[in-house]
């Protein structure tokens, strides 16, 4: 009896303390490392000789062509393009500084922060060369996964990742019991490579679908911690922790991970053997997505060196986007509307599509056109959507209108 309650306790103690580790990031990373010590001994050693004579491009930016692979159980897991297009708005500002709230940083910390000029673009085309969304959907029988031996990557359980030398893999699925997330570093397994998130922490805000539990950690700012990962961004207490080497000198030696319940302090002072003062505001930490706002300036040189050093070929394969332009000068009136609208196009050849969601990213009406004007009547409650005008898969305008009774606008189609 003594020694299984010996055994709850220890177990209650992982569920309580290691339970509200929201990223298994080293969880996940460890077996591989601890196999091929030399491989990553080699991998650090090449970032630091790159840190030392740095090759910096020309206009200093990149792009990253990605895919998400949502792999749903449930209906509401598969979540809609603007969900997945909100998320990448996300990573886009974050990843370039243009987020406001940098304004939490004080006068000192200001001077630390730093700009990636990381574009994230859904790819344009698969494997094969057709053209693509950029999103996957795979329906699975699996309730919840988890980062052990990757089901959610294998095409038996999972959606199988495109080359890894062409994409960044983005899978969206279930995770168990609060795991919001996890990445690979550098070094693992071609066929492995990418990120995996859980679905309710995708997007740009908290969702009616969104557990309260993970309320704090939401936003799309999951996803941001685990591409830091992926770029060889460690945690600010090393993979070992605690008062582990992130290879990061401003964010101090620090003994474990600060969570929202800090309530967003500048700066705290470890408890390591030689306690420092500990940089909070940053994406690699669980402060929350209220709190964390910024990259260090050593996060990016090092995130950008992993990128030279290891991420040269998706780097060297990307393919550009074909400019579609012209639509630019596209009408939608009225926006303020009883449920008609009219949407003037300028000249163009084939067909368009025009898709309309409402503000938790659910399609709540779609059509077709190939004429240069279209006149249709929303039927929906009052409320903010989104149209989006689709040409050859790919979105070229978008516009948000207000539905609402009481406008003077909008009442009839011309021909009633």
């Amino acid at each position: 009896m003594g020694r299984l309650l010996i055994i709850l306790f220890i177990c209650f103690i992982n569920i309580n303390g290691f339970g509200q580790l929201k990223c298994g990031t080293d969880e996940y990373n460890r077996p591989f490392i601890r196999q091929y010590p030399e491989k990553y001994d080699k991998i650090e050693k090449d970032i630091q000789n790159y840190l030392r004579n740095p090759k910096v491009k020309s206009d200093g930016t990149y792009v990253i062509p990605v895919v998400f692979h949502i792999v749903y159980n449930h209906w509401k897991e598969n979540l809609n393009d603007s969900v997945i297009i909100q998320q990448l708005n996300v990573l886009n500002d974050r990843f370039n500084l243009r987020n406001a709230d940098t304004i939490l940083l004080t006068d000192t910390l200001q001077n630390w922060k730093g700009n990636f000029k990381i574009t994230f673009e859904l790819a344009h085309l698969d494997p094969d060369g057709y053209p693509t969304t950029g999103i996957t959907r795979t329906y699975t029988n699996v309730g919840e996964f988890s980062y052990w031996s990757n089901p959610v990557k294998k095409a038996s359980q999972g959606k199988a990742g495109w080359p890894n030398d062409r994409y960044l893999n983005i899978w969206v699925c279930d995770l168990y019991d609060g795991l919001m997330g996890y990445a690979q570093f550098p070094g693992g397994e071609d066929w492995s490579d990418g990120v995996v998130i859980d679905w309710q922490s995708v997007g740009d805000r908290v969702y009616p679908w969104t557990y309260s539990i993970y309320d704090k950690w939401a936003k799309g700012h999951v996803l941001v911690h685990e591409i830091g990962h992926w770029l060889n961004l460690k945690h600010p207490w090393g993979n070992y922790g605690p008062c582990g080497d992130d290879h990061i000198p401003e964010t101090g030696l620090q003994d474990g991970p600060i969570y929202p319940s800090a309530e967003c302090p500048d700066t705290l002072f470890s408890t390591c053997d030689t306690p420092e003062r500990i940089f909070v505001k940053h994406y690699m930490d669980y402060v929350g997505a209220d709190c964390m706002c910024t990259f260090t300036k050593n996060q990016v040189v090092r995130g950008i060196a992993s990128m030279e050093t290891y991420r040269q070929d998706l780097l060297n394969n990307y393919v550009p986007k074909p400019n579609v332009t012209g639509f630019e000068n596209t009408m939608v009136r009225p926006t303020y509307t009883k449920g008609r609208v009219v949407i003037e196009f300028p000249k163009y050849e084939g067909k368009l599509e025009i898709m309309v969601f409402d503000m938790i990213g659910r399609l709540v009406y779609k059509t077709t056109t190939t004429h240069p004007f279209i006149d249709f009547k929303l039927n929906m409650g009052n409320g903010s959507y989104l149209i989006d005008i689709i040409k050859d898969e790919r979105r070229v305008f978008q516009e948000k209108i207000i539905i609402n009774s009481a406008s003077p606008y909008g009442a009839n189609f011309l021909n009633n």
